[in-house]
């Protein structure tokens, strides 16, 4: 029954992001905005997932530079940065270290996640935000459904900015980088 039980969550949980991305792409995810500082969003993530990074031996630091104001759904916008964290962990070895730094850059609200895990080949970075593309990297403790970065480069796109990823191979990490318009 346990393992029929998990099965039915993890069934559960791919539905709902499957309608998510569904809906994200078809541009009617409704978005409640607000006034916001992304940087206290930064925080507010990393704080609630410190507790996951201490488990898994990676070190987690985090750095907001000023204020950072944005109009946003606060929701939607943490569900982005959860799913990046959660991926920069989930490809870093233990002793490894993950860094978000968040700032203004231009006329743009700047979030970089960078780590130092399993990185991305090149054919791959050209193909990470496909929906249930996964990358065959060595080390990646994932159970995921394979749309988070889908889900989160369309909810970037639904506030105006951009997800984009880099890295420069594999066993050199990668870097995330989300932008949103100030406001």
């Amino acid at each position: 029954l346990d393992v029929l039980g998990h099965e039915v969550r993890r069934l559960h949980r791919l539905s709902d992001d499957l309608s998510l991305l569904s809906r994200a792409q078809e541009h009617r995810v409704e978005l409640t905005r607000a006034h916001a500082d992304l940087g206290t969003l930064v925080v507010s993530c990393g704080e609630r997932l410190q507790p996951q990074f201490d488990d898994a031996g990676v070190a987690l630091s985090v750095q907001v530079v000023g204020q950072i104001p944005v109009t946003v759904d606060a929701d939607r916008i943490t569900q982005v940065l959860t799913n990046l964290l959660g991926n920069a962990l989930l490809a870093t070895p233990v002793g490894g270290s993950v860094s978000v730094v968040a700032r203004v850059e231009g006329r743009h609200a700047v979030v970089h996640v960078s780590d130092t895990g399993v990185g991305i080949s090149e054919p791959d970075l050209g193909r990470i935000f496909e929906r249930f593309y996964r990358a065959d990297a060595q080390g990646r403790r994932s159970g995921g459904s394979g749309v988070g970065l889908t889900i989160a480069r369309d909810l970037a796109r639904a506030h105006g900015g951009t997800l984009t990823a880099s890295s420069p191979g594999i066993g050199q990490g990668a870097v995330f980088t989300l932008m949103l318009p100030l406001g």
